[in-house]
C-alpha cells in the first residue's frame, strides 16, 4: 500500500464517518483503530438525536444539529443498500417531560423561540400525555414533544460507516495505538505508534477522549473524558416504545429494552460503574416510569464522552500546522454530529463549499489572542 492521502486517527462513529466521507471524494484514507478501548463513546451512546428536545436558544449549532439529524433519513437507506446494514432509525419523536413548574415554564419557553425558528415542536397536557404515554409519571404536567427527533443504533451505525468507507478504497488497520503526530518542517506528515510509522498527506485526528493525549500536537487540544454510565432494564409492559427526558435524565426503548440514563462526571478515564452513579441513573428513570422502580438490571456500563471547555465540539483544518485537522470534542452529540462532521471534513478537504457557519466549532477559536 503506497502512502495515502489521509490518516484518520480513531475508528470510532466520527473517524469512520470522516473516512467515509473522504473516501467518496476519491481521495485514500487509511483508518488507524486502537481496538475496542474500554469506555470508548460509540459502542456505549444510547444513540439519541434530539437536537430540539434537549437544546438552548443560545446554541450557536443548533440548526447544524437539526441538519445532522435530518441527515440520517437518507443515509439509513443508502447505508443499508450498500452495506446491508440497518442502522436502526426511529423516526417516532422525542418527548421532553416537565415535573415542576418551573420545568413548564422552561420547555413551553423553548416550544415558543423553536416555533418561531421554524422548527415542529408541540406541547401535550397531561390528558394528551396518559392517552399517548399511560406508564409516564403522574407526576408529569405536560412535556414538549419534538415530533422529528428520535434515534439509531450506534454499533449498526460505526459498522456501515466502516463497511461503506472500506467500499470506496480505505483500509482499516486495529489494534494500533497512535502516540504523537509526525512533523516536518511545520507539517503533519504522519503518525508515530510504538515502533511503527504511518506517514500520509494529512492527519485526521479523530481518537475522541484520547486526542488531548497524542503527543506531538502544536499545542494543548482542550479535550477530556466525561464518563457517562447507563443501564438497561425490561422496557415497562404494554407501554409503547418511546424516548422520554425529565431533567438530566432519559429512558430510550431499544430492542425490547428500557435504556437509561445518564451521568456526567469528570473522573479521568475510569470507566467503572459505581454505586452512586447507577443510583443516580434509577433516580432519573423511576421519576419518568414509575413502574419502573425495582425493575432489574440486564445490564450497566459506562462511557468517555470527549468534552471541550465550551462543550463545542473541534472540527477543521490547524491553523498553522499543515497537514493536520481536527474531528473531536463531541461531547454527548457524537451520534448526532458524526454524519456532519464526516461531511464537513470531506467538503473542506475537496475545497468544496460548506453551507454552515464553522465559526464556533473552528479549531482556532481557543488559540487566538
Amino acid at each position: 500500500m503506497g502512502q495515502p492521502d489521509v490518516i484518520v486517527v480513531g475508528g470510532g462513529l466520527v473517524g469512520a464517518a470522516c473516512a467515509r466521507f473522504l473516501a467518496l471524494r476519491k481521495l485514500s484514507v487509511h483508518i488507524l483503530d486502537s481496538g475496542d478501548e474500554p469506555g470508548a463513546a460509540s459502542p456505549a451512546a444510547a444513540g439519541m438525536l434530539a437536537p430540539l428536545a434537549e437544546t438552548a436558544a443560545e446554541n450557536p449549532l443548533l440548526r447544524l444539529h437539526v441538519r445532522g439529524r435530518d441527515m440520517y433519513h437518507a443515509l439509513a437507506p443508502d447505508l443499508k443498500e450498500e452495506t446491508g446494514i440497518d442502522i436502526g432509525l426511529w423516526t417516532e419523536g422525542i418527548l421532553h417531560v416537565a415535573l415542576s413548574p418551573d420545568e413548564v415554564g422552561r420547555l413551553t419557553d423553548e416550544i415558543a423561540w423553536q416555533r418561531q425558528m421554524g422548527f415542529n415542536v408541540d406541547w401535550l397536557a397531561q390528558d394528551d400525555i396518559r392517552n399517548r404515554y399511560p406508564s409516564i409519571s403522574p407526576e408529569a404536567l405536560g412535556a414538549k414533544l419534538a415530533p422529528e427527533d428520535g434515534a439509531l443504533e450506534p454499533v449498526p451505525l460505526l459498522k456501515a460507516f466502516l463497511a461503506s468507507a472500506t467500499r470506496h478504497g480505505a483500509s482499516l488497520t486495529r489494534g494500533v495505538r497512535v502516540e504523537a503526530l509526525l512533523t516536518e518542517h511545520g507539517r503533519t506528515v504522519g503518525v508515530r505508534a510504538g515502533s511503527e510509522t504511518f506517514t500520509a498527506g494529512a492527519v485526521v485526528l479523530a481518537a475522541g477522549a484520547w486526542s488531548g493525549r497524542i503527543g506531538g500536537l502544536p499545542r494543548p487540544l482542550s479535550v477530556e473524558p466525561i464518563r457517562g454510565q447507563m443501564i438497561a432494564v425490561d422496557w415497562p409492559t404494554d407501554e409503547p416504545p418511546a424516548i422520554a427526558l425529565a431533567g438530566s435524565g432519559y429512558v430510550l426503548h431499544r430492542n425490547g429494552d428500557a435504556l437509561a440514563g445518564t451521568t456526567m462526571e469528570y473522573t479521568g478515564f475510569e470507566t467503572s460503574v459505581t454505586p452512586e452513579g447507577m443510583a443516580q441513573v434509577r433516580h432519573a428513570m423511576r421519576s419518568i416510569y414509575p413502574t419502573l422502580e425495582g425493575a432489574t438490571v440486564k445490564r450497566s456500563w459506562a462511557g468517555l464522552r470527549p468534552g471541550t471547555p465550551d462543550g463545542q465540539p473541534i472540527v477543521g483544518r490547524d491553523a498553522e500546522s499543515e497537514g493536520l485537522w481536527y474531528a473531536t470534542g463531541h461531547g454527548r452529540n457524537g451520534v448526532l454530529l458524526a454524519a456532519i462532521t464526516g461531511e464537513v471534513i470531506g467538503q473542506l478537504f475537496a475545497g468544496e463549499a460548506v453551507e454552515h457557519d464553522l465559526s464556533p466549532i473552528d479549531p482556532g477559536r481557543y488559540w487566538r489572542t
